[in-house]
């Protein structure tokens, strides 16, 4: 793979990167919290793919040198060392290598709250059998999980906390130092599930105090499904166990080894070998990020959806998103009073994509977004 120019854009031109994503020509694409849309240039990156394996037998397509610099790629987009970053599938992989992988003791609980994800859910609630207890942070009237939340459930036998940094419901975003200084006075370590912040939130994975951040790709990162990573602490790298090992989790390839020695780094929760294609897609993905620029994206997003808020609740539709950037971040939650179903039905039929979560309509905003996209999705939501 060649490598991408190492610049940052000045002052992106954001109508020119919106030509990039064709389906944002046809669509009122307001979902990328579900599924991401993507570039143009992504369909080129799989025919060089394809091009790779037709005319050169797969010698770069099937590189694990190209695998490396997907590591390095996402490591330098994202703001975290390469050797404290695992290429794995999905935020669903990601958890269950904690979960499996830690040290648990019959009695220690795990704390995470009623807005948590499915799969940042059904891993830690299968480890009940092991003797594992789940306990549940309800969150308050306004929708918040905060460290208030957290202090009514905790005792001395919590081991881990698990929390979206962006809620998938009602967009709340955590506030993750408070939540890191929380667990670090009480020996707790903090599992977060970032797929609905990364490629749209600028602060860098080193500096959130988070002890894992996993995140699949195929949302605000332009990535494909099966393609996404963990980062974890150096010291949490050693703590788990993988629940499943081959050659690429070890230090040595050596079959005859008395002992192999497990990778000290996050290879070790890697084993075969990896969706080639996918991370063929995720290193120009991530470069394509931060050539834009993660700080340019996040005052994108906050201008855009601050500016929906405003129309949304000036037409007195009620927003359920907490209002402060730093309580939120692309997505929002709409109460219509009533079931979204329907709602969502009736837009897409005029060509504007958004979700149903939780009985409530929720939008998604990127980049590619602007503001006649959004006020097309309110004025065909008023005339429903």
């Amino acid at each position: 793979m060649d490598a991408a120019p190492d610049t940052t854009l000045s002052q992106p031109d954001w109508e020119a990167l919106r030509r990039e994503f064709p389906t944002a020509a046809k669509f009122v694409y307001l979902d990328i919290a579900r599924k991401a849309i993507l570039p143009k240039q992504v369909e080129g990156y799989m025919q060089a793919w394809m091009a790779d394996v037709y005319d050169n037998a797969g010698g770069n397509a099937f590189s694990m040198d190209g695998v490396e610099e997907t590591r390095c790629a996402v490591a330098k987009t994202f703001g975290a060392p390469s050797d404290q970053i695992s290429l794995i599938k999905n935020t669903s992989e990601g958890i269950n290598i904690v979960a499996q992988g830690f040290p648990w003791k019959e009695g220690d609980n795990v704390v995470i709250s009623e807005f948590e994800h499915e799969n940042n859910t059904f891993p830690w609630r299968y480890l009940t059998d092991q003797g594992v207890e789940v306990r549940w942070a309800i969150p308050d009237e306004q929708g918040r999980v905060t460290v208030d939340q957290y202090c009514q459930v905790v005792d001395d036998r919590t081991r881990v906390l698990a929390c979206a940094w962006v809620t998938y419901g009602n967009g709340y975003r955590a506030d993750l130092p408070t939540l890191s200084a929380f667990c670090g006075e009480r020996g707790i370590k903090l599992v977060v599930d970032g797929i609905q912040a990364v490629g749209v939130l600028a602060t860098p994975l080193r500096d959130l105090g988070v002890d894992v951040l996993v995140a699949g790709g195929h949302k605000a990162q332009f990535s494909l499904a099966g393609a996404g990573f963990m980062y974890a602490t150096r010291e949490m790298i050693e703590l788990l166990t993988p629940p499943y090992a081959a050659k690429y989790s070890f230090t040595s390839n050596d079959r005859m080894q008395p002992s192999p020695e497990l990778s000290h780094d996050a290879h070790r929760f890697e084993y075969g070998n990896p969706n080639f294609i996918g991370c063929w897609v995720q290193k120009c993905s991530a470069e394509f990020i931060r050539r834009i620029g993660l700080d340019h994206i996040e005052a994108r997003v906050q201008f855009l959806t601050s500016r929906l808020i405003d129309e949304a609740e000036r037409r007195q539709l009620k927003v359920r998103t907490p209002r402060p950037w730093e309580e939120r971040a692309g997505n929002l939650s709409f109460d219509l009073g009533h079931d979204a179903g329907v709602a969502v039905a009736a837009l897409r039929e005029q060509n504007i994509v958004v979700s149903e979560k939780d009985g409530h309509l929720r939008t998604a905003t990127h980049f590619f977004n602007n503001e006649n996209d959004h006020d097309r999705f309110l004025n065909a939501l008023q005339s429903l």
